[in-house]
């Protein structure tokens, strides 16, 4: 049985393709190898030792902490350490792929780690490395695959907020287009690879994400989605969605769910106003045990009249990336195959930039 990968991968590694880290040979004063680190669950490939030394620490930092914060728990150590690859300049993009094998439980345990980061030092370090750990964490979670927005937009959630904002720019603009290229939440809902078309898959992706998180925090949307995939096994399908929506956060469905973060955006995507007792988007009921329920002003504001989500047929082409070749002919079978097309993150990218994935 062939084997499908995860493959993350920005802008830049989708259209020039991405450069081959090549690890320093010789050896530091200490007798190690130089620019090759190995820490618990990682092996980090860098020009030297110091930048091994330092990506290690901090993946292995953001592999404890993200867990705890998305899932409440560490992470067990993996059977297999993930070799990370990092090369600094250039635009920022991240590339990580994976395959998953059946377990007695049912659930899938990725396998075959390969991660490759790369940009100026910084953005490495607070914006592609988390997100690539945090695409781990999600896989070694739930053992399957995640929709393609649900998964790009959590990931995004803990980058810097330089990259955030250019993720709600790139929104804006797909929003205000003529065609709009906004995607309709019951087709977003259910997209397990990634379109042709990808920047609005991420854009939208990541301000839907935000719009709940910031309701219910970040372990509810892990439940959240995890009932959701649930749903999906059952050939649910968007109504499976619009169930659990419902159970989670209060829509009545995925229609409504769409409507209340239309206005919330065109209202300028005030993160806070969502933990707001009254606030004219949320229908969750307060923490505190009260029984009401946040009513939605349905009438929309000057700026929401301006966007739209457009129809499926002109907004979002129906084609999506073709899924990767597998690197290995003969797998076990008790490995499963996932058609898990390539992740990307828009980064570094211009602010009058149109980009078009072709």
């Amino acid at each position: 049985m062939s084997v499908r990968l995860i493959q993350v991968c920005c802008l830049c590694s989708l259209l020039l393709g991405f450069a081959n880290s090549e690890v320093t040979s010789g050896f530091d004063g200490r007798g190690l190898p130089r620019g090759k680190v190995e820490s618990a669950n990682f092996v980090v490939y860098a020009a030297d030792y110091r930048l091994a030394t330092q990506i290690s620490q901090r993946a292995e930092a953001y592999r404890k902490s993200l867990a705890i914060e998305w899932t409440g728990q560490e992470l067990a150590p993996w059977s297999q350490k993930c070799p990370i690859e990092v090369e600094l300049g250039g635009a920022s993009s991240g590339e990580t792929s994976f395959a998953f094998v059946d377990q007695p439980n049912g659930r899938g345990y990725p396998i075959e780690w390969q991660m490759k980061i790369r940009g100026p030092y910084e953005r490495v370090l607070d914006s592609v490395l988390p997100h690539e750990i945090t695409h781990t964490i999600f896989a070694t979670h739930f053992g399957q695959p995640l929709p393609r927005w649900a998964d790009e937009g959590a990931c995004t959630m803990v980058e810097h907020e330089l990259e955030k904002n250019k993720n709600h720019q790139l929104l804006m603009e797909f929003l205000h287009s003529k065609p709009s290229m906004g995607i309709p939440f019951n087709r977003m809902f259910v997209m397990r690879s990634y379109p042709r078309q990808i920047l609005p898959l991420y854009a939208q992706g990541y301000s839907v994400a935000k719009f709940l998180i910031y309701q219910g925090g970040k372990q509810r949307f892990v439940e959240y989605i995890g009932e959701g995939l649930k749903q999906d096994e059952m050939n649910r399908g968007s109504a499976g969605w619009s169930a659990v929506t419902a159970e989670f956060y209060g829509y009545k469905d995925l229609s409504e769910l769409q409507t209340s973060w239309i206005k919330w955006v065109g209202d300028g995507s005030d993160e806070f106003v969502l933990k707001t007792a009254g606030n004219p988007y949320s229908k969750m009921a307060f923490e505190n045990g009260s029984d009401s329920t946040y009513a939605i002003n349905t009438q929309p504001s000057e700026k929401v009249a301006t966007l739209n989500m457009g129809r499926a047929e002109n907004s979002f082409s129906e084609k999506t990336a073709a899924p990767m070749e597998s690197r290995n002919s003969q797998v076990s079978n008790k490995t499963r195959a996932f058609e898990i097309p390539i992740y990307r993150h828009p980064k570094n990218m211009s602010q009058g930039a149109k980009p078009v994935l072709r």
